[in-house]
């Protein structure tokens, strides 16, 4: 599968499941207003701040991020998506800004946005290019100080069942459960450490979570991250 293979897919699957209302994804919810012990946001920076949504889908995070304030961004990775994201951006009276784009090719300005979020999306690698170039990309838009709250899938994940095994971590991915991102490249992550270690170079201030479902068969294991772009 192609990278225009997975558009077209995506694109297919998202005209497809167009719901009239979306909710926010759980972690998102807990990440930006809940207090745990080995999570430190300031809730009260959130109005007014630019967030950039990064592979926004159906932009079910919105009506929370509308809601607290934040100035919503998205990139998405074809204009059929795009055009159901500012439809939904319209009915829900939210002022969206919303463009074509990669992980590894942000359609923004350097130092733009206080906060990233990329939900089960950073880990997408392009053909060409590593995880690497995803992350040198994220902190590019990112001001100093900024901070990236990610989802990243740990190994016992069913997405990795059969998967080939490439270089650094990278994979390819095989036997997708819902049949969209057969031949796409993951970055897998298989312990803390790896996760951090990964991102050091870039980001600091590390809050790191462990969410591990069995969704009726299908394993998901998502390792949640906060952390800040270096100064």
């Amino acid at each position: 599968m192609t990278v225009e293979d997975v558009k077209e897919s995506y694109t297919a699957f998202h005209r497809a499941h167009n719901p009239a209302q979306v909710y926010p994804s759980e972690w998102v919810i807990r990440t930006l207003l809940g207090r745990y012990p080995r999570l430190d946001l300031d809730k009260s920076r959130y109005r007014g701040a630019k967030i950039l949504d990064v592979g926004f889908g159906d932009g079910r995070n919105w009506p929370l991020l509308h809601h607290v304030g934040f100035q919503i961004h998205g990139v998405e990775i074809t204009e059929d998506i795009l055009a159901l994201g500012r439809a939904r951006a319209e009915a829900l009276g939210a002022d969206a800004t919303l463009k074509l784009g990669t992980n590894c090719a942000l359609p923004f300005d350097d130092e733009t946005f206080d906060y990233a979020l990329a939900s089960s999306s950073c880990y997408y690698v392009d053909k060409g290019t590593t995880f690497e170039d995803n992350l040198a990309e994220y902190a590019r838009v990112l001001k100093p100080g900024g901070y990236l709250l990610a989802t990243l899938p740990e190994a016992g994940s069913s997405i990795f069942d059969g998967c080939a095994e490439l270089a650094d971590g990278h994979v390819e991915i095989r036997n997708d459960p819902w049949g969209l991102r057969n031949g796409y490249i993951f970055r897998r992550f298989r312990t803390e450490g790896e996760l951090v270690e990964t991102f050091s170079p870039r980001f600091e201030e590390f809050s790191v979570g462990l969410c591990r479902d069995d969704y009726y068969g299908v394993q998901i294991n998502l390792f949640l991250l906060v952390c800040r772009k270096k100064s």
